[in-house]
C-alpha cells in the first residue's frame, strides 16, 4: 500500500474527529516513527469506541450509558489525581474492545483478533519494561501499516451500529407507515442510520430478515411495498452481499410456501429485477404453472408482471386466451406489450356479430395508439378475410375515424382498404362533410 492510498483510506473515517487522530499516526508512519505510529493508532480507536458509545447512549441503550456515566463520573475525580478513578478509567481503556464486542456486537471474530494485536503491540512500544531496557521494541513499518488500516476498517469507517439492535433497528424503520416507497428515499432513510458502512454480518442479518418477512412474516412485513422498497434500496447499497442471500432465501421459500403466499413473488419480479434470474428451474417452474393454473382476478395481477420477462411470455399469451373480455380490458389498460396489444386484435377480429364487435372493441380501444399498421391493415380486412361482422358495428366506425385522424395509415389507403373490403359506408362516412363533421 503507497502512501497515496494511506491518505484515501484516511477519507473514509466517519467523524472529523477520528480523522484528526488517525491523520496524527499516518503522518508518525510518513516519518518512519512506527513507534509513535502505532500508539497514535491505538489513541484514535480508543477515542472512537468511546464516541461510539456516546452515540449509542443517546439513542437509549442501558449497558451504553452506564459506561457514559461512569467516564462522567471519572472526569473530575482524575483531575483531582484519584488514583481509583485513574485506575478504573484505564481499566475500561484497556477492555474497550472486549467490551464493544461483546456488550455491543460491533465487530466479528478476526476484527477483535487484529484490534488485540495492535493493543498488545501498542503496549511494546509505550512501556519499555515490556521488552527490556537494553532491546527497545522495533516494529517493522509493514506492522505499523496493517495496524493502521485495520484501525480505519473496523473502527473509524464504521458507523456504531450492533449487531442483532442494527437489525431491529432497520426493522423498525421499515415497519414504519411513513417508510419511503421511492429507492433513491428509502437508501437516505437506511444510510441515515449506518447501514451504508456497517459490517457484513449486519447486512446479512438484514437482508435475511427483509426477504424472508416480506413472503412469511408477519403483518407489518409481508406483502408490503415498503418492505420490498427496502429490499431494493439495500440490494442496490450492498449488491456483493444482498444478492447471494436473496437468491438462496428465496429459492428455500420458493419450494416451501403456500400457493397463495407465491403470489409475493410477482411483487418481487416487479420491483426487484433480479428476481427471475436468481430463482431455480423448480422454482421458476412453479411460478409459470401460477400463471398457467390462475384464477381470473389473479392472472389481471399477474400477466403484466410475467409479461417484462420472456420465459414468462409463452404462459402468459396461453392464459390471456383465457381470460374474459374484462380481465383483456384491464390487463391492456396496465401494459401495451406486444403480446397483449396482439390478443387484443384477435378478439375484435373474432367478432361474429356487430353486437359482440361492439363488446370486444373495450379491450382494444385502450391500445389504439400503440397498433402496428400491419394490426390497423388486418382490422380493416378482417370481414373478407376472417368473416368478421365488423362493418355493421359502431365501434368499427370509431376505430375507423381514429385511424383517419391519426393517419396510422394514409388516408388514401384507409379509405381505398375499406371500399374493398366491405366497408365502403363508412368510407363514404368518412369523407362526407369532412369539413363539418370531422374535426381535423
Amino acid at each position: 500500500m503507497s502512501l497515496g492510498d494511506l491518505d484515501e483510506l484516511v477519507l473514509r473515517c466517519r467523524t472529523e474527529e477520528g480523522r484528526k487522530y488517525i491523520v496524527e499516526a499516518v503522518t508518525c508512519y510518513k516519518a518512519g516513527a512506527y513507534r509513535a505510529c502505532i500508539v497514535a493508532t491505538w489513541v484514535a480507536v480508543v477515542y472512537d469506541l468511546i464516541s461510539k458509545i456516546r452515540e449509542i447512549a443517546l439513542s437509549g441503550d442501558p449497558a451504553a450509558q452506564q459506561i457514559v456515566a461512569d467516564l462522567n463520573r471519572f472526569q473530575p475525580l482524575i483531575a483531582q489525581n484519584d488514583l481509583g478513578a485513574i485506575k478504573k478509567s484505564l481499566d475500561l481503556e484497556r477492555g474497550i474492545v472486549d467490551i464493544c464486542n461483546t456488550q455491543f456486537g460491533f465487530f466479528e471474530g478476526m476484527e477483535v483478533l487484529d484490534l488485540t494485536r495492535l493493543h498488545d503491540d501498542r503496549n511494546r512500544c509505550a512501556h519499555p519494561s515490556y521488552q527490556g531496557m537494553e532491546t527497545p521494541y522495533s516494529p517493522s513499518g509493514e506492522l505499523a501499516r496493517a495496524h493502521l488500516v485495520h484501525a480505519i476498517q473496523h473502527v473509524l469507517s464504521q458507523a456504531p451500529v450492533q449487531g442483532r439492535a442494527a437489525t431491529a433497528q432497520v426493522l423498525r424503520l421499515v415497519t414504519s407507515q411513513y417508510f419511503p416507497l421511492d429507492i433513491d428515499n428509502a437508501k437516505l432513510q437506511l444510510k441515515s442510520i449506518g447501514l451504508d458502512r456497517v459490517r457484513e454480518s449486519v447486512i446479512r442479518a438484514t437482508i435475511d430478515q427483509l426477504t424472508y418477512g416480506y413472503i412469511e412474516g408477519g403483518p407489518d412485513l409481508k406483502g408490503l411495498r415498503r418492505t420490498l422498497s427496502a429490499i431494493c434500496a439495500l440490494s442496490e447499497m450492498h449488491s456483493d452481499i444482498c444478492g447471494p442471500r436473496i437468491k438462496g432465501a428465496l429459492n428455500k421459500m420458493g419450494r416451501r410456501v403456500s400457493d397463495p403466499d407465491l403470489l409475493y413473488f410477482f411483487g418481487l419480479l416487479m420491483h426487484y429485477g433480479r428476481t427471475w434470474e436468481m430463482l431455480e428451474d423448480d422454482n421458476r417452474n412453479r411460478v409459470k404453472e401460477m400463471v398457467r393454473l390462475s384464477n381470473d382476478n389473479i392472472a389481471e395481477h399477474a400477466i403484466p408482471i410475467a409479461l417484462k420477462e420472456r420465459d414468462l411470455e409463452e404462459v402468459s399469451r396461453e392464459r390471456l386466451w383465457r381470460l374474459p373480455l374484462s380481465g383483456l380490458r384491464n390487463i391492456a389498460q396496465q401494459t401495451k406489450h406486444p403480446i397483449v396489444i396482439d390478443a387484443c386484435v384477435n378478439l375484435y377480429c373474432s367478432s361474429r356479430n356487430w353486437e359482440i364487435a361492439n363488446s370486444n372493441y373495450q379491450s382494444l380501444e385502450p391500445v389504439l395508439d400503440d397498433l402496428t399498421q400491419d394490426q390497423v391493415r388486418r382490422i380493416l380486412k378482417a370481414r373478407v378475410a376472417e368473416q368478421a361482422d365488423l362493418p355493421g358495428a359502431h365501434s368499427f366506425g370509431a376505430f375507423c375515424l381514429h385511424i383517419y385522424k391519426t393517419e396510422k395509415i394514409s388516408r388514401a389507403e384507409l379509405l381505398e382498404t375499406l371500399n374493398t373490403h366491405g366497408g365502403e359506408y363508412v368510407a363514404r362516412d368518412l369523407t362526407r362533410g369532412t369539413n363539418d363533421d370531422i374535426p381535423f
